[in-house]
């Protein structure tokens, strides 16, 4: 095996890491912006939790940065993608593996439970909080 093929082989590797570690569960946490977290934020509106507006004044702007960091590692692992043979293939299997690994972020679990506290810890009665988390979780 001379220093090229190596080199190659080293290069699909850490593609198929970052497709695996980093691209998958970022491209799937922009998804359950969309869906879970979304309808997870209006139950908490509607058991008076967190305000309407404030859902309003700040889902927006987390959907929209959660699509751009998205849209840039996804333009990242395409464009080394390119840089070497295989690394489509590297990539794209990859990439599927980890979304098939990663998906329970995007099901209604205790991870959404605990990127909504995150998001909304300033803003939430926390009271009426705990008690949602208790009685369903």
């Amino acid at each position: 095996m001379n220093n090229d093929n190596f080199m190659v082989f080293v290069y699909n590797a850490i593609i198929a890491l970052f497709a695996f570690f980093v691209a998958a569960p970022m491209l799937l946490n922009a998804i359950s912006l969309f869906t879970v977290q979304k309808r997870f934020a209006k139950v908490m509106v509607d058991e008076g939790v967190v305000k309407e507006e404030t859902v309003r004044r700040l889902h927006p702007k987390k959907q929209v940065a959660g699509v751009l960091i998205s849209l840039l590692v996804l333009a990242g692992l395409g464009w080394t993608c390119t840089r070497v043979d295989m690394g489509y293939i590297c990539g794209c299997i990859a990439l599927v593996a980890g979304v098939l690994k990663y998906r329970n972020i995007i099901q209604f679990n205790s991870l959404t439970v605990q990127r909504f506290r995150n998001t909304y810890k300033d803003e939430m009665d926390l009271n009426k909080y705990n008690k949602y988390v208790d009685s369903h979780f």
